[in-house]
Formats: structure tokens, sequence, C-alpha cells
């Protein structure tokens, strides 16, 4: 009996051997290095047990080994790690700091161990490191879409850091995503870890906040990248005491701070005040509470969580968002090992292509940087704090923007002001922060001109309702098309005499006095060194200014023609002159004043050629002469005509004529153009000049010769000064501007809103209101007149007729004479031998009869 009960328990004993070898080798251990001192790591635990038991199978047997965290201490982490892997963990899942996460991949890393992180960050690309928290590349784009939205262009990054500075790296996808939206990362607020201090919180987070507000910062829109629980509950409440959340401000918050919205809801263990949070925009990934699997899982987590956590004071059992990727990420390791076990393949390239929808949406875990493009599906719940609770707004895609919940096919809108109204910080009336802090802006007192500004102060800061002028109302209705919530402040400088210097006035920019400078500043290259100007908002340029002096009347009547066109004229009339003369000395016909003395011959061919200018008529009586006096009389018709017509337009024609005279310039002492000129002349032809009513003094008194002012205020000189003009072309420049910081994003803002005013006609307005005379409408004055006297060239065809027909005339007549000549020559030779014959007839009668004739 004793023999056969032995043989029972050694076949009792061999069955629970066989039976616990088989356990050994069919169980698959998950190792966790947990941290549960936070609300979110212990919703986190409990998840990763909710998993295990409902993914766990008969065929295989899942055992979740863990290790809780006493610090952030990241060699505490990798030695944890060690001993679960020494028993035989296949996987490792950490929810510590990344810090610890590191340390623990460096471990597994050695043992060929992947590690699990669902600790949020931006990606750092280590080999057996997988990272199944929502990637901060979707989060940080979801912060960009809503700043633009409201059109803000400066933002301040809030955030704990830990002990390796690893949550730089999403500030640094922060400033990019913001950049692609035409925002600045203007300052980022970093408070050392908090896991364990035991410090004051308070001090700490007046301290930080001081130091920042030590630097000249303009944003008021605050985004909370990253920030654990404890410093949560306390910062909050030290900023709103310090009036951070103030009127104006905006604060937008990442899931750390969003997920424990509702755990504060229920949970009084939190000690949380919501009067410190209203009008906060919070972030989260969405998960859809609707579907059975949710329930499901909502149902299991409360149970387990209640049991575990209820004597702690927590009356709040229901998951968050990191909650649900801890519960979809253990569903990505169990499916992972059993696939790794059918394929004989690697458990780390099976878990990267793990791809699948779970309970927090798509599940593509992160190795890196080219899988951030499967993130462009993430979706993201933004809420408003609003009394003891939150209002949602809407849903974010990055494919799809912003969009209603209700809407099952999503055609999202760029901007979040679309879908619901947001009650901000300190602001019942719920108006759109402008995002800036109040803006100072540097002004003149007066200008040297009197516009176009003209200010009349008893203090030094004053607002925009006492402003009065030209760049001031730009300013004004520029700020107003760019965000009528900006506020802002003129620091009005007093502006003295010749020693003023612009570029000072300029550098006040730079050296951060003032935040804008509004004046009739103009665009140079030199500034643009130091500052940023916006787009022009009305051309400047400088421009000569010369006297006027009236023309010689003594000689008005010789201005119609050049004097070459005169001397040529009394040429060609001389020439004629002669012709005529000639012609009518040697004709039968002529009067019996060209057979007199030289004089009269000469008289009555002046006589005859004065007739022709005044067209009378005179008895001419040769042929020739008269052809002569036809092609004349043809050119003085024509000549005469020109010259009424271009007297006339002479007449008619301002008589004033610019004095161009270099030799002294006289220029505004305070404005670059002194620069300008020292440049291009010498030194002791510029003459500076601080009134403006000094100019035409000194013109007067020879002090100087000409002036050179800029384009906007030439039409205010010459309303005040008479007999004066603009000679030349004006040599445009860069116009004025305002001036702001290098880099400023609002430089793109108001450029676009000036050129909106300058569309819209609104800066014409301001022109025609503040300027004698529209910019636009300066005439200039040449050097030549508009009437220019007539000159050869326009006349010379005519001489050349004229020439030509008293030429052959002339000629005809020389040679008809010349004919006629030789002609009576014949007749004449036969009649003197007839004669001669005669005579001697004669002399042989005397011969022959003379002796008896003369004889007694």
């Amino acid at each position: 009996m004793e023999l056969k009960n032995a043989q029972i328990l050694s076949l009792l004993f061999f069955l629970t051997w066989v039976t616990s070898r088989g356990t050994e080798l069919t169980t698959t251990s998950i190792g966790a290095v947990l941290d549960t001192r936070s609300r979110i790591d212990r919703e986190q635990t409990v998840a990763l047990e909710v998993a295990l038991r409902n993914f766990n199978t008969p065929s295989q047997d899942l055992l979740l080994n863990t290790t809780e965290l006493e610090s952030t201490d990241p060699l505490q982490a990798a030695s944890s790690a060690q001993k679960l892997i020494q028993q035989r963990a296949q996987v490792i899942i950490s929810t510590g700091t990344w810090p610890q996460v590191l340390g623990i991949s460096d471990v597994g890393k050695r043992q060929q161990v992947p590690t699990i992180a669902l600790t949020p960050s931006a990606f750092l690309n280590k080999s057996f490191l997988v990272q199944m928290s929502y990637p901060d590349s979707a989060l940080v784009n979801c912060f960009a879409a809503i700043i633009k939205s409201y059109k803000w262009r400066r933002v301040i990054a809030v955030y704990e850091d830990d002990d390796y500075g690893t949550v730089s790296d999403t500030t640094l996808l922060l400033s990019h995503a913001l950049q692609e939206v035409g925002a600045q990362l203007e300052y980022s607020l970093v408070f050392p870890p908090m896991g364990d201090s035991k410090s004051d919180l308070s001090t700490i987070i007046q301290d930080e906040w001081h130091r920042m507000k030590e630097g000249r910062i303009f944003s008021t829109v605050y985004i909370i990248l990253r920030m654990s629980e404890n410093l949560v509950l306390s910062f909050f409440k030290e900023a709103t005491a310090l009036g951070m959340l103030h009127n104006g401000s905006a604060w937008i918050c990442g899931p750390d701070v969003t997920t424990l919205l509702d755990s504060t809801l229920l949970d009084p263990s939190l000690a949380f005040n919501w009067t410190d949070m209203q009008g906060v925009i919070g972030v989260q990934p969405y998960v859809d509470e609707t579907t059975t699997e949710y329930l499901n899982f909502k149902n299991s987590f409360q149970q387990t969580f209640k049991s575990k956590y209820e004597n702690n004071g927590g009356t709040s059992f229901s998951p968050g968002v990191y909650a649900v990727r801890a519960y979809d990420a253990m569903h990505a390791v169990i499916s992972a090992m059993n696939r790794a076990k059918v394929n004989n393949s690697s458990l780390v390239n099976t878990l990267l292509a793990s791809n699948f929808s779970g309970l927090s949406g798509l599940i593509t875990p992160l190795k890196d940087d080219s899988t951030y493009e499967m993130h462009s599906k993430s979706i993201f719940r933004v809420v408003n704090v609003v009394g003891k609770s939150y209002k949602e707004i809407g849903l974010w895609s990055n494919s799809s923007g912003f969009y209603n919940e209700l809407q099952l096919n999503p055609n999202g809108s760029s901007s979040l002001e679309q879908l619901r109204v947001v009650l901000w910080p300190g602001d019942a009336t719920m108006t759109t922060p402008a995002g800036v802090r109040t803006l100072k802006i540097g002004i003149l007192n007066s200008t040297t001109w009197g516009r176009p500004e003209e200010i009349e102060i008893n203090g030094k800061t004053i607002n925009s309702t006492s402003m009065n002028g030209f760049c001031i109302g730009v300013f004004i209705a520029a700020m107003q098309k760019l965000n009528p919530g900006i506020s802002y402040e003129f620091q009005v400088y007093p502006k003295p005499g010749i020693g003023f210097d612009y570029n000072a006035f300029v550098n006040k920019v730079k050296l951060e006095e003032v935040d804008i400078v509004v004046g009739d500043v103009t665009v140079t290259s030199e500034r643009m060194k130091t500052v940023s100007f916006t787009e022009p908002f009305i051309a400047s340029g400088i421009s000569t200014i010369v006297p006027m002096k009236r023309d010689n009347v003594h000689l008005m009547l010789l201005k119609p023609f050049t004097p070459n066109l005169w001397i040529t004229i009394f040429l060609a009339m001389l020439y004629n002159f002669g012709a005529i003369w000639y012609l009518e000395r040697n004709d039968e016909k002529s009067e019996e004043h060209f057979r007199g003395p030289w004089y009269k011959q000469f008289g009555a061919t002046f006589w005859i050629i004065g007739n022709t200018i005044f067209q009378n008529s005179q008895r001419i009586g040769s042929f020739y002469s008269k052809t002569v006096i036809i092609s004349w009389l043809l050119v003085v018709l024509i000549i005469s005509s020109c010259f009424t017509a271009n007297l006339s337009s002479i007449l008619v024609a301002n008589q004033l004529q610019p004095v161009v005279d270099t030799s002294k310039i006289g220029c505004d002492g305070d404005s670059f153009v002194v620069g300008y000129l020292k440049n291009v002349l010498k030194k002791e032809k510029i003459v500076q000049i601080e009134n403006p009513d000094d100019y035409s003094v000194k013109f007067k008194n020879g002090n100087i010769t000409a002036a050179y002012i800029e384009s906007p205020y030439v039409p205010e000189f010459l309303s005040k000064n008479k007999h004066y003009a603009v000679y030349g072309e004006t040599q445009m420049l860069g116009g004025f501007a305002f001036v702001l910081q290098k880099g400023d994003p609002m430089i793109a803002d108001l450029s676009r809103a000036i050129v909106e005013l300058q569309e819209d006609g609104t800066i014409k307005k301001l022109e025609d209101k503040w300027f004698s005379t529209s910019v636009c409408t300066i005439g200039t004055v040449e050097s030549k007149s508009d009437s220019q006297p007539l000159g050869f060239g326009v006349f010379w065809i005519l001489f050349v007729f004229s020439s030509g027909v008293s030429l052959i005339t002339l000629v005809a007549f020389i040679v008809r004479k010349h004919a006629i000549a030789q002609r009576k020559k014949k007749q004449i030779v036969p009649d003197l031998e007839r004669d001669g014959q005669m005579v001697d007839q004669v002399s042989q009668i005397q011969q022959t009869y003379g002796a008896t004739m003369h004889e007694p």
C-alpha cells in the first residue's frame, strides 16, 4: 500500500515537472519599465495589463514582467532593463523619460532586444528602438495650423526639459512648422526637469518668467510642448498670479496638459483649480469613443484601475489618450511576436512593419524620418477650457485641416475660428487676441517741412487718438488692415536742428528702444544692413530745385528762329538782291531807276525785295526778275507763316526759364541727402539748411544756386515759393517705409496691408489731404523750353529751291544776253564794210576832183 502510494506520488511529481517544463518553454515574457508616480503613467500601466489579457490566446502564454521606476535616473532604468532581459524578456516597453528610454535601448541593443517607447518626443534614430507614441511631427503641425488660422506671427514655446535636452528636438520641429505658416518661434521658456525635484516650484516658475520678461519679447501666444503633471498643477496657478493669462494672451497646450483635463474633472486628489486655465486651448490625439472595441476596453480599464488605485483617493477611472495608445502598442507587440514566430523573422523588423487601425487611430511605429509622412492622417481634437469643464472646438488632420466631428466626410477649413467661437483668457467678450504685446512706435514731434507729421504733445508717450499726419495715418490704416486688436502707443522723440541724424532715429529699432519707427524715413541700402523695411507706402527721390528767371523780352522777336536761320535768310535775301539788281540793270525794259546812278539802282532793288516780303505789288520790267521774285516770294510766304506760328507759341508759353548753376547746393541738414551729396560733390559745395523757409532767402542772397530736396516735400516747397521749379529728372530712391527689427515676421503683414491700402485708394486720399500738390503730378523743367526756335534744317530745301531758281534764271539771262550780243555783232560787220566802200569812193572823188576844185 505504501509502495502504491509512493508510485502515485512519483507519477504526480513527474506530471508536475513536465507541466512546469512545458510552461517554461511556451511562456513569452514582455518586460515593462514603468513609472507609476503620475496619473498618465498609471493609466498606461493599467492599459498594458488590460491589453495583455485581451490579446492572450490559449496557444501562447504571455507574461508581463514589470519594474517600477523610483526616480528619473537613466542608470536605474538601464539596470531595471538588464534584469528584465536576464529574466528572458523578449521585448521591453518603457513609459519613462526619454533619457531613461535611451538608457534602456542601449541595454536592449547589446542583447538584441527591441525597446518600445511610449514617451512622446521628436524621433531619435537608434537601432532596436521603436516609438509607439504619438508623433511630435504631427502635433507641431497642428499647433502651426492653429497659429496660422489666427494670423499670429510670434510664438513662445513652454516646456519642461530633461537632463539631456531631448525636448529641444521637438522645438526644432515646431520652429520649422511655424516658418511654413509665416510665423516664428520667438522665445523658449524652459523649465528644468521636475520629476524628482523637491524645490519650491513657485520660485522656479517666477524666476523663469522674470528672466523672459527681461528680454524684449513681443509675443503673447504660448504653446506648452511638454510638461509633467507635477509642474502643470503649479504652473497655471503661478502663471495666473503673475498675470500671464491676461486679456490678449493665448495659451495652447499639448496632450500632456490636455489629457489631465479629463482626469481632473472627477479626481479631487489632483487639487486642480479650473479658474487658472480659463480660455486655454487644448490639443490631444482624437479617439473615437463610440466604437464597441473602445467601450469594451473602457469597461475593463475602469475595473482594473479602480481596484488598483481607488485607495489612493482617486475617483476618476476613465482612460486617457495615452492609455489608449499604450493598449494599441501592446496589441502591436503581441501581433508582431506571433508573426515573427510564424515567419521566423526579426521581431524589430516585424514591429516596424506593423500597420493597422487601433483604438487610437493608425498604428505605424516610428524608426526614422521617412516614416513621418505615414502620420499625415493623424487626427487631433481641439478643446477650449470654459468654466469647470471644456468644450470641443473641432478636429484637425494634416490632410483635411479643421473640421467638425459630426462631418462624416470632412471638408476641412484652414481656419479654426470658422468652426466655433473660442473663449480666450481674461476676455469675456471672446475677442481674438492680437498675439503681441502693446507695441512701442517711435515717431518725431515734427519734420523739416512741418509735414507729413504735425504733432502737438505735452508728454513723451501718447496714444493714437492724439496723432495727426500722413505717415501716422498710413500706419494706423495699415494696422487696422493687419489686426485691429493689436494695441500700440507712440513714443515721441524731439527733432532738433541740423545735428539730428535720421540714422540714429532708425537705429532706435536696432537698440530695442522702440518696436517700429514711423515717419518720413527713406529706404537706403546702408540702413537695410541693420534694420528691415516694409513695402514703401510713398515714392521718394531727390529733386533738383532751381530758380526761374523771365526771358529777355527785348529779343523776343528773334526767338522763333535760330541765329543760323536768321543769317541764312539774310544771305538769301542778299543773293536775290544781287540777282534782281543784275537782271533789272541789264534788261532793256527796266525802269529808268536802274539806268541812273548806283545808289538809285540799289534803292530800286531793295524796294523790290522789300515789297515781296510784305507781299505788295511792284512793277518789274524783266521777265527773269519776275521768276526770281516768285521763287523768293514762295520762301517768304512759308518762313513768315512759321515765324508767326512759333512766335505765338513762345508768347503763350511761360516766359520763365530755369537758371541752372550747381556751384552751391542746399539740402536738408538732417536727411540722408547730406551723405549722398558728400559722395558725389565736393564738401565745400554743400550748404546744410535747417529751416525750409531759409531756402528762398539763401537763393536770393546767392548762398545757394540750387537745392536738393526729397520729392515728397517738393510740392510743399513750390506751394510756398514762386518762381522755382524742378529741373531735370528726379532721381528715384527707395521710398518712405516703416522700420522694424531684422527678420520681424510683421514686416510681411504690414507690407501686404500697405499694398492693399494703395489698391483701395486710401493712401491716395491721405496724400490729397496732407500734401499741397500730389506727389505724382510734379512737373519738371527741362534745359530747353517747350517752344523751340526753328533752325536751318527745317527750311534748307526752300533755300536750295530759291537759290536754284535764281541761279538758273541768271544763267539763262546771261546766255540769252550773250546770244543777242553775238547776233548784233554779225549784223554790224556788213554795214561797216559797206560804209567803208563808200568812204573809199569819196576819197577817190576828192582825190580826182580836188585839184580842180581848189584852183583859183
